[in-house]
């Protein structure tokens, strides 16, 4: 196994799936100038208060009472640390009711990026290279294949009248048939670790392209979210088992192709930063129109972008490559871009944006993810060191 250095250019987030909310799971305290997050810890509540008000505390989130005001009545001498676990760097203002999205911890506490993040990651970009030098018959498939069907071979769509797509199929088409087939059997990517210290709190809001108004930052649908912070650094083991592949090809026949630029890490980094650089690229062009580009919200995003887009051309060629992991990393980077390429991407349009007909004098995707100081999610640097 190789070892590999990860380092997050801008903060990261991958979701445990579990919503914290204010007062209860976790409270909010000003130090200073500064503002900080503290998890609330069940267990240690429970010594403070005896088991013997059980009721009471239950009784206490029903009611909505702040957390400190329970503590207060049975433990009046505990003092923060008595009742919670970490501190986390808030940069947000929070109020009464908000929810925080939590971010993915292992069994011992420690926040990490899964290897399974960064191998779909890597899944995509290599479809989307795939793709993006298939021949004109193998494109024609893809717009044929990527029609979810019944039984009988008949289209199926969905309540508005919108064909169903699915990505599944042509993914067997280039990867393998069956997940005994899938030549990312042989690509393995282990867990990068963090240090608890490394986390922060953000509010997402969006840039929201909409022609009547001047100003894109809308925050109707802003949330508060942990994040793993930017410049933070791990290390994760990651091997391409491309001998193991070579020998298990001669016996089982079904195995998929695996590409050249799959046969070791310095090639697949090599794809990887051309796939990235690309989707930057045309991240940047988009946002330069005319149109856009005056818009009050665009111009740090564009200029967050060229930041990134100058780390990926300081990689260092066979060692080096960018990535973009986790939430907020919107439709282009989750997807890989590469339904572009097809002569059907309005029925791709159709069905990922829900009532496309309302929003058809936009571009799509027409909103970005982004926090309220304008920064970018989900970048990070892979090298090898070992």
């Amino acid at each position: 196994m190789n070892k590999i250095q990860i380092q997050t250019l801008t903060p990261v987030h991958i979701g445990s799936g579990n919503m914290l909310q204010n007062n209860t799971d976790f409270v909010v305290q000003h130090e200073g100038r500064d503002r900080f997050i503290y998890r609330v810890d069940d267990r240690k509540i429970l010594d403070l208060i005896g088991e013997e008000h059980l009721d009471h505390w239950v009784a206490s989130i029903e009611r909505k009472e702040p957390t400190v005001e329970l503590v207060k009545r049975f433990a009046p001498k505990a003092s923060l640390k008595d009742y919670t676990t970490e501190r986390i760097a808030c940069f947000a203002k929070v109020g009464p009711n908000d929810t925080l999205k939590e971010i993915i911890h292992d069994g011992r506490g420690k926040p990490y990026i899964p290897g399974s993040s960064i191998k779909g990651a890597i899944r995509t970009a290599v479809l989307a290279e795939m793709i993006a030098h298939a021949d004109d018959d193998c494109i024609r498939n893809i717009e044929k294949d990527i029609v979810l069907r019944n039984q009988k071979g008949e289209e199926l769509i969905d309540k508005n009248g919108n064909l169903i797509l699915s990505a599944s199929v042509i993914e067997k088409q280039f990867f393998g048939d069956n997940p005994s087939a899938d030549i990312f059997r042989f690509v393995r990517v282990g867990d990068a670790y963090f240090e608890d210290d490394c986390i922060i709190a953000r509010r997402m809001i969006n840039l929201n392209i909409r022609s009547i108004q001047d100003n894109l930052i809308d925050r109707s649908k802003a949330q508060l979210i942990e994040a793993i912070g930017a410049k933070k650094e791990s290390v994760f083991e990651m091997k391409i088992d491309a001998e193991y592949y070579d020998y298990a090809k001669k016996y089982y026949k079904d195995l998929g192709e695996l590409p050249e630029n799959m046969r070791t890490l310095s090639s697949l980094f090599r794809l990887i930063n051309r796939h990235t650089s690309d989707l930057v690229q045309s991240e940047i062009s988009f946002w330069l129109d005319d149109d856009l580009s005056e818009k009050i919200g665009s111009e740090d995003y564009i200029e967050k972008m060229r930041t990134i887009l100058a780390d990926i051309n300081q990689c260092e060629k066979d060692t080096e490559c960018v990535l973009r992991v986790g939430h907020a990393s919107g439709w282009r980077f989750i997807t890989g871009d590469w339904a572009e390429y097809l002569d059907n991407f309005d029925e791709v349009i159709n069905a990922a944006r829900p009532n496309n007909q309302k929003y058809s004098e936009y571009d799509f995707p027409k909103t970005r993810r982004i926090d309220e100081d304008s920064d970018v999610y989900g970048f990070v640097k892979l090298k090898i060191i070992e």
